[in-house]
């Protein structure tokens, strides 16, 4: 119970809690706890997917190794956020202890109480309908986020970041789930219209977060993901669903033609016109110039430091992406978190093509996007990561199973 109570919290309210020097939530305790209960499955869980283990192991090295070097000038968000990076890859062997169906019919009442609070927020405000210590962080000024807050044609944020504090951040977890919940069939007609309400206050919410780093990828694999619900699908469903979105897509042309919507103005300037007039994607590619100019000074010794443990903590600005584990933690650090991240993905491919897609997107918002320092967005990834790849997960996804998890044993 206590890692399914986990699982919603993480989800649902992953900023729950107060500001006591850094951020403690309610959902990092349950995090603590939950990994304990089902320690046992964490190695198991690593070992099943081909290549796993051995990059955790290198990724974590290089990020220890980096950090005996650094002792002499940490600050507290940096021990944090070497936590957050070498401990939430393990939240893989919680998601692979729970019961399939259970864990996604969870899963879908998040993201629609994820995405009805963002769509609440739209309507009546961020501070105004913001509850401290639940929606986010007591001790913390929600309007202080990287939210874009005061710099909306309507007097309110550029994303509405829901109950995640980020747009980024609650755009990931919704390009996450909204993938795995259309190749679920649930188990009863109850549980699929939660399924499809779900799925859509996911998208609505996504539109709201935003988040471009995760909507451009998540634009452009749509169509492989409607392709590959599309072949899902019986030939008469087929049929069906192909003219349902072929009328959808009228409609919608119809209203964009027509409609003088202030909304629909905001989302094209957020996500069309701004990316098309900022070449430097909100200051990120300047960063990374400033940084490899950085890199290009030093002389051998130092470079070589650099290559093999990253550049002194105190010494880096400002960086985001997959890149800033190369500052940070090296050249092994930085192969170590992209195997990772490349294996745990390969091994849903393989089981589940359709729930693969998000993983893929998130991966892509990654290179850009730094939010992977910060909970829960990695610890969401390899939760639902452990989730999908356990042994025959696929087959209660697709069949609306819902049996105990049958272990079998790792040759």
């Amino acid at each position: 119970m206590l890692n399914y109570i986990f699982e919603f919290m993480t989800f649902s309210f992953p900023k729950a809690g107060a500001q006591l020097g850094v951020p403690l939530t309610f959902a990092m305790f349950l995090f603590l706890f939950a990994l304990c209960q089902c320690r046992e499955q964490v190695i198991p869980g690593f070992l099943q997917v081909k290549g796993l283990a051995l990059s955790y192991s290198l990724f974590v090295s290089a990020v220890l190794l980096s950090l005996l070097f650094n002792l002499s000038h940490l600050s507290t968000f940096q021990i944090t956020m070497v936590l957050v990076v070498i401990a939430s890859p393990l939240a893989l062997g919680i998601g692979r202890s729970l019961d399939t169906q259970l864990a996604l019919k969870i899963l879908a009442l998040s993201m629609v109480l994820v995405g009805v609070y963002a769509l609440i927020e739209k309507i009546a405000g961020i501070v105004t309908t913001a509850i401290p210590g639940v929606t986010y962080t007591f001790g913390q000024d929600l309007a202080e986020k990287p939210i874009g807050y005061g710099m909306a044609s309507s007097g309110e944020a550029l994303k509405m970041p829901a109950t995640y504090q980020n747009g980024n951040g609650a755009g990931l977890f919704y390009a996450l789930a909204i993938p795995i919940l259309l190749s679920w069939t649930p188990s009863s007609s109850r549980f699929k219209l939660l399924k499809i309400v779900s799925i859509f206050f996911g998208c609505i919410g996504l539109l709201l977060s935003g988040s471009r780093s995760i909507m451009i990828p998540f634009i452009l694999f749509l169509i492989f993901l409607l392709a590959l619900v599309k072949y899902k699908l019986n030939y008469r469903n087929q049929v069906l669903f192909c003219s349902c979105l072929l009328f959808l897509s009228a409609l919608g042309i119809i209203y964009l033609l027509q409609a003088d919507n202030q909304f629909l103005q905001q989302l094209y300037t957020r996500y069309i016109h701004q990316t098309l007039s900022d070449p430097t994607g909100s200051g990120r590619t300047s960063q990374f110039e400033l940084a490899f100019a950085q890199a290009n000074t030093l002389d051998g010794l130092s470079f070589l430091r650099f290559l093999l443990i990253g550049l002194p903590w105190d010494q880096i600005g400002t960086i985001e992406g997959l890149v800033s584990t190369l500052f940070n933690y090296g050249i092994f650090g930085f192969i170590g978190f992209l195997l990772l991240l490349i294996t745990t993905i390969y091994a849903i491919f393989e089981r589940n093509k359709l729930a693969a897609i998000g993983f893929i997107c998130v991966f892509i918002a990654f290179i850009v996007d730094g939010s992977f320092n910060f909970p829960p967005t990695l610890m969401n990834f390899f939760f639902l990561a452990g989730l999908l790849t356990q042994s025959e997960a696929q087959g209660r996804i697709e069949q609306g199973k819902s049996e105990p998890i049958e272990r079998h044993p790792i040759h």
